[in-house]
């Protein structure tokens, strides 16, 4: 695309439009994920619904595709310069409904701001682990995190979703209009844009939640006690363990900063007496060299996961497995070994029943999720990178359930099996109908 290419973008959104060497350029092409190489024809920075509109109408008109991105923890795919790259960074408004316990949030506010609106009312949303996340890329891909055991996944909280199609066009999916559209929305990667989105909030007065951490030599005695005792864990407890590269952060001990570590982490809405449960598995293990499991408030719970503050060229994997998985967590979180050049190898125990909510997945495909991520900066980084998730995932194998996790593929460009074939074809027939000439290019595959 020519620099006089873009002359009718920038008639159509005047001060919208930003070329290679502008500073908002530069901002945008640098996600949180910084795996992916970024170097769109031009950047369009949307600053309201219409903005989105008008992007897409003027794409269309120059025969490019468009490729939405706001904090880029899902960057994938290259973005080359047959496409513009859509900013949406800045439709990030959270309005609370504490009466009808519903958020509504721009696409790209994030769950940390989200939930520190929510939270003075004693309410969280269904948010993930890291509070940088965007709301619309978390849920579209179902969104796991806290409040999954007693509350399910965010893709089933969602009630509502403000969409522009492929055309321009904007329109209000909800349980009574364009309900294929919100079906989508359910965990199928979406389809069109999301401007907005409303969600169910979840009553928070009593939350208990934080980290405890050991030397990587516990790891054999700590791990196949957490795996063994899942079932015996109160229902409205969220878990999960890891080996993790330990941030040289306040948060850690200063002897563990930089090494390996045993990383717990937990959660729940449930107060003390629900936590009492986890508290039991931890009496019979070593000391760990910190515990923070306590009460807790918004702020905090978005520190006990311990993620990079820093964005990070990370490539990973996600899977999910059943509730056998416990039994070979040792293995699994080995499975790489010593010398692992992994950051984090993770299951996370998500057993909930299948949710009544209608959508491409709002249901758990697993009772544990696998993660595992390591920082691939250059081609010798990322073979070894990827020798240790095919390791990682081998030991996996016979507990996986033949779905792949597609918000934890970092920094791959898709995930062929993460939908069944039947909800892929649907949401497709979706997606055909929202953006007939395929102008959105969404930044991870479900293909």
């Amino acid at each position: 695309m020519a620099a006089a290419d873009t002359q009718p973008l920038k008639t159509r959104l005047p001060g919208r439009v930003f070329e290679p060497g502008a500073d908002a350029y530069d901002r945008a092409t640098r996600p949180r994920n910084t795996s992916a190489r970024q170097r769109p024809a031009a950047v369009v920075v949307a600053e309201t619904p219409d903005d989105v509109a008008g992007c897409l109408q003027a794409a269309g008109v120059a025969g490019l595709r468009v490729v939405v991105q706001a904090t880029g923890h899902g960057a994938g795919a290259d973005i080359g310069d047959e496409a513009l790259l859509l900013d949406t960074s800045r439709l990030n408004a959270v309005d609370v409904d504490p009466d009808r316990r519903v958020v509504r949030a721009q696409a790209d506010a994030t769950f940390g701001a989200v939930n520190d609106a929510a939270y003075r009312h004693g309410l969280l949303a269904p948010g993930g682990t890291a509070p940088d996340v965007a709301v619309a890329g978390y849920t579209v891909h179902g969104g796991v995190g806290w409040l999954t055991r007693p509350h399910g996944l965010a893709s089933a909280a969602l009630t509502a979703v403000d969409v522009v199609d492929g055309t321009g066009r904007r329109l209000h999916a909800d349980g009574e209009q364009h309900t294929d559209v919100l079906w989508a929305y359910r965990g199928g990667g979406g389809v069109g844009i999301a401007t907005e989105l409303e969600m169910r909030l979840f009553p928070a007065d009593d939350l208990h939640a934080g980290y405890v951490l050991w030397g990587v030599e516990h790891a054999a005695a700590v791990i196949p006690a957490w795996g063994t005792a899942l079932s015996a864990l109160d229902p409205a407890v969220t878990s999960a363990i890891g080996l993790l590269h330990a941030p040289d952060a306040p948060s850690v001990p200063q002897a563990l900063r930089g090494k390996p570590v045993v990383h717990l982490s937990a959660a729940t809405v449930a107060g003390e007496a629900a936590m009492r449960s986890l508290r039991a598995i931890l009496s019979t293990l070593p000391t760990p060299a910190i515990d923070t499991l306590g009460p807790c408030d918004a702020g905090r719970l978005s520190m006990i996961h311990l993620d990079p503050p820093t964005p990070v060229p990370a490539l990973g994997e996600g899977r999910w497995l059943t509730g056998e998985a416990g039994t070979r967590a040792l293995e699994i979180l080995t499975a790489a070994g010593d010398d692992s050049p992994l950051g984090e190898v993770e299951l996370r125990h998500v057993a909930v029943a299948h949710s009544p909510v209608p959508g491409a997945e709002t249901s758990c495909p697993g009772q544990v999720l696998l993660h595992a991520t390591g920082a691939a900066p250059d081609a010798p980084t990322r073979m070894r990178v990827a020798s240790a998730l095919r390791a990682v995932l081998s030991a996996a194998g016979p507990v996986d359930t033949g779905r792949s996790a597609a918000a934890f593929r970092d920094g791959q460009p898709s995930a062929p099996d993460a939908l069944a074939p039947d909800i892929r074809a649907r949401v497709d027939s979706v997606r055909r109908a929202i953006d007939p000439y395929g102008i959105i290019t969404p930044s991870r595959s479900l293909r």
